[in-house]
């Protein structure tokens, strides 16, 4: 099973029903956004839930997303604590969202590349893949102003003037194998041993 934390109108989840591949399940904690993503999904399961406390069996996800979610979660080490608890053996997590930078002050309780990369460590993750995506940051948050939308508060944000006035925050992709988890050297993944 495949489950995407934080789905909201259940976006990703509708790009991985088309590949018709895997059993998938979208967790939010807003009604009205699960009622959404229902109109829009065929097969995928919507389940109310927070991240905190997912509602899931030990080690019954072979994947898991959770895209910027886990920056707005109040309890952090709470939420990667589920993560490591659902994911099975040899299945992934793949997050994406905003941390903070070397330096980037108090960025509203975000968590930095090494702490991030830590927290998953010590809970039997280990990195496959980090990329940082500045650009798209900058996009979206262009996006928000245009759109007449303010932009988070936790980024440090001017409301008055609608600007970034922390730019110590950055954007992520991550990928993360639990225990036996691999990337064979074509990308694709594979379970190592046991």
């Amino acid at each position: 099973m495949v489950a995407d934390i934080g789905c909201g109108a259940g976006e990703t989840l509708q790009h991985l029903e088309r590949s018709r591949l895997f059993r998938l399940v979208g967790v939010d904690a807003s009604l009205t956004l699960l009622a959404v993503a229902a109109t829009r999904l065929e097969t995928a399961r919507l389940v109310y839930g927070r991240a905190e406390k997912l509602p899931f069996e030990k080690e019954s996800i072979e994947a898991l997303f959770c895209e910027c979610v886990l920056s707005i979660v109040g309890d952090k080490q709470a939420a990667l604590d589920e993560f490591a608890r659902v994911v099975k053996d040899g299945g992934f997590l793949v997050l994406s969202d905003v941390f903070k930078k070397a330096g980037g002050g108090e960025a509203g309780g975000l968590l930095s590349r090494a702490e991030l990369i830590d927290s998953l460590s010590r809970r039997g993750f280990t990195v496959l893949l980090w990329e940082v995506h500045d650009r798209l940051l900058k996009e979206f948050a262009v996006r928000m102003i245009f759109a007449g939308k303010s932009l988070p508060q936790l980024w440090g944000c001017g409301q008055e003037k609608k600007e970034v006035r922390n730019k110590g925050i950055s954007y992520y992709l991550l990928v993360a194998g639990k225990v036996g988890a691999s990337f064979d050297a074509a990308g694709n993944g594979t379970e190592g041993p046991s």
